[in-house]
């Protein structure tokens, strides 16, 4: 009599294949960790920039017999961010040259305010990792004048243009957003 002697243990195969999809299935986690991570990052951004329009929207409101000091002020330190100048140095340069008081502790002519708020708003910006840009909002010059604040991050430029390999901008001309911006845009008055 013959006796078939049966496989006892796992075959080489077998554990190739468990390697497999356990592999899978790590990777699958890893990309979607990833995702997440991302969405993270993106909603803190979110947050933060919610809270530089907001403040600099209330400014708006309580001084705005200068929201064109706001504005000039705001556009020139975005006008000299260059490729050997960063946002937050602009910002820096800024206060040397402009802001002569601190209105928290000082008073301060509107005036003066406006360029102290401005300054504030735009540190607020830098020490938040976003750009800041305010602009009059596309349809509303004839009509009541309305204030775009405009804050980007991640490669996005805080403007509205045409958008190419060179130039990621936040929105076209009719304040419509480009797909893939990394912007926000809080209409103020």
């Amino acid at each position: 009599m013959n006796i078939i002697s049966k496989q006892v243990g796992i075959g080489l195969v077998e554990v190739m294949v468990a390697l497999l999809l356990l592999t899978v299935a790590v990777l699958g986690f890893s990309a979607l960790n990833m995702v997440s991570v991302k969405a993270t990052d993106d909603s803190v951004l979110i947050a933060n920039a919610n809270t530089v329009m907001r403040g600099l929207s209330e400014d708006l409101r309580l001084n705005p017999d200068n929201i064109l000091i706001y504005q000039q002020d705001i556009q020139s330190v975005l006008g000299n961010v260059s490729d050997t100048k960063d946002y937050c140095t602009a910002v820096t340069e800024y206060k040397t040259g402009s802001v002569t008081k601190n209105c928290d502790t000082e008073s301060c002519t509107a005036q003066q305010l406006g360029k102290y708020n401005s300054w504030n708003a735009m540190r607020q910006a830098c020490d938040n990792s976003v750009l800041l840009n305010m602009i009059t909002c596309p349809g509303t010059a004839n009509k009541q004048l309305r204030q775009c604040i405009i804050t980007s991050w991640g490669g996005t430029k805080p403007v509205f243009g045409a958008n190419s390999d060179s130039n990621k901008a936040c929105a076209d001309t009719s304040g419509i957003y480009h797909a893939g911006s990394d912007c926000l845009i809080m209409e103020s008055y």
